[in-house]
């Protein structure tokens, strides 16, 4: 398997809660980040050189003292919000000062808790666990969570860019409107979410205590790493190892429904990724639940070769028959490889329910340009598409002839951004999309950019598409540019196709 895992980098977040003990912080990151732009999460970041210096004291792991001391800097960076002793001496004035002090770069955090005779109480902090953003992500974090509690007459605010819309709410509002898919959330918020909401009620404090251990013995369970994302309750994505083009090194399989559902693009060949899969779909089976399709999205080697183990799996251990689905042109295409008996067609729906039972459609869309038989998944209800490899979370889209046409790829663009109520967005590498129809403009100005500037190669002489590659794609890694040309020529066939060279 290609491409070694980016080591995580340290990093701490704050789960605060209102001085009522019945609220959280949350707040949405901004879109543009590399990071989970888009995502609801709460204040935190990565450790910083200057946290080790910072005064915290009744810190009986030495080795924590940075962590705090990270988290404590990342909530008064990102909204305002000063955890230290000795603080309630200052006026919100003075605060204001101190943030833009640390914010110019003026002064260290560890300077201005030293010049104001100010100090982080670790006692103060619950430590919940850590979790470690997964292999797949070219981002990685190792976070430690901690609960704290808002000082009195602190009120949260968006203090840099980083963070929007920063609220306190009650932890079940929180899922409510999760469960609807109006927000996007990671697995390390949804589970404090879940245990926070379990744990109290509008008209009863949360307990510090209780919460922060039983997070604890969660994240220690689960090893404080995640195989699979809810991205809401009807998708989940299991990403899955392949030897898929760089900087991807996972291919995302999807799994659409839980009493009725569909899994889509169970591609690793590797067996341990799929025990993970075959581990994940028996715990839905076992339920009660129905598997009713396994789907090929489209030719390209990352998104087939574990459908069939999944196939036989199934048969094994509950007797199920499933035949393989796809799209026509594609099942011509993998003959051979993998056995596909049934076509799927653009329009076709999958009546689905998820695990309380609520039936919900997802339609198919055919839309070929990045392969002829390609499809993608869209529930209109939520606002939710699987855009397969038309747009993804990870790298660029290849658009390489004869398989490939630009022609096609770009009506489908426009078809899928024209979708009915869209929002989100998960494509087959990489982390969702908060802003769908934004992305998807995107990709298209991208694409006419690149077109304009073929056509600008031409006009100049240059009529080789390597040398044309050569010229629009400076500074691209040399094994990179092969894939490069292929665009080229998908771009160059259109231009000759429009009687536009």
């Amino acid at each position: 398997m290609n491409h070694k895992p980016v080591v995580p980098k340290d990093a701490s977040a704050i789960i605060l809660l209102d001085q009522k003990l019945r609220k959280v912080l949350w707040a949405r990151r901004n879109p543009k980040l590399k990071f989970l732009g888009g995502f609801h999460s709460f204040p935190g970041g990565k450790v910083d050189t200057e946290d080790f210096h910072a005064d915290v004291r009744n810190c009986e792991n030495e080795e924590s003292v940075p962590l705090i001391a990270s988290a404590v800097r990342e909530v008064f960076e990102e909204v305002g919000v000063l955890l230290v002793r000795n603080g309630d001496k200052l006026t919100t004035g003075q605060i204001a000062s101190l943030h833009d002090d640390l914010i110019s770069q003026r002064s260290t955090f560890a300077e201005i808790l030293n010049h104001w005779n100010l100090w982080i109480d670790a006692e103060d902090f619950f430590y919940t666990g850590f979790w470690t953003t997964p292999e797949f992500s070219p981002i990685r974090f190792k976070t430690r969570f901690f609960i704290a509690v808002c000082p009195s007459k602190q009120i949260p605010y968006r203090a840099i860019s980083e963070l929007e819309e920063p609220e306190f709410i009650h932890p079940e509002s929180a899922l409510e409107i999760w469960r609807r898919s109006q927000v996007l959330i990671s697995p390390p918020v949804l589970i404090s979410l879940q245990e926070l909401a379990s744990r109290a009620s509008q008209d009863q404090q949360i307990s510090l205590d209780t919460v922060s251990r039983n997070l604890l013995k969660k994240s220690e369970n689960a090893h404080r790493d995640l195989d699979y994302i809810e991205l809401n309750p009807r998708f989940t994505c299991l990403p899955l190892r392949t030897n898929t083009l760089p900087p991807a090194t996972h291919t995302n399989c999807f799994i659409v429904g839980k009493q009725k559902f569909v899994v889509i693009d169970a591609a690793s060949t590797d067996e341990n990724e799929q025990r993970k899969l075959f581990k994940l779909v028996d715990q839905m089976i076992v339920k009660g639940n129905s598997c009713e399709a396994i789907i090929v999205s489209h030719l390209h080697p990352d998104h087939f070769g574990g459908e069939t183990a999944l196939q036989r799996h199934l048969f094994n251990e509950f007797g199920i028959i499933l035949s393989i689905s796809s799209h026509r042109i594609t099942a011509e295409s993998l003959k051979g490889k993998v056995e596909i008996l049934t076509f799927i067609d653009d329009g076709q729906s999958y009546a689905l329910a998820d695990e309380y039972g609520n039936k919900f459609i997802l339609d198919t869309l055919h839309t070929p340009g990045h392969a002829r038989g390609h499809l993608c998944f869209y529930n209109e209800e939520f606002g939710f598409l699987l855009s397969s490899d038309n747009v993804v979370g990870l790298g660029t889209v290849v658009i390489a002839p004869p398989e490939g046409n630009m022609i096609d790829y770009l009506n489908s663009l426009e078809r899928m951004k024209n979708l009915p109520n869209l929002n989100f967005l998960c494509g087959s590498h990489g982390a969702a999309v908060s802003d769908a129809k934004g992305r998807i403009a995107e990709y298209i100005e991208h694409r006419l950019m690149r077109e304009d500037q073929v056509l600008q190669c031409v006009r100049q002489g240059s009529r080789e598409p390597n040398s044309i590659a050569i010229k629009i794609y400076e500074g691209l890694n040399s094994h990179l540019m092969p894939l490069a040309e292929k665009s080229v020529i998908a771009h160059l066939e259109k231009l000759r196709i429009e009687g536009r060279i």
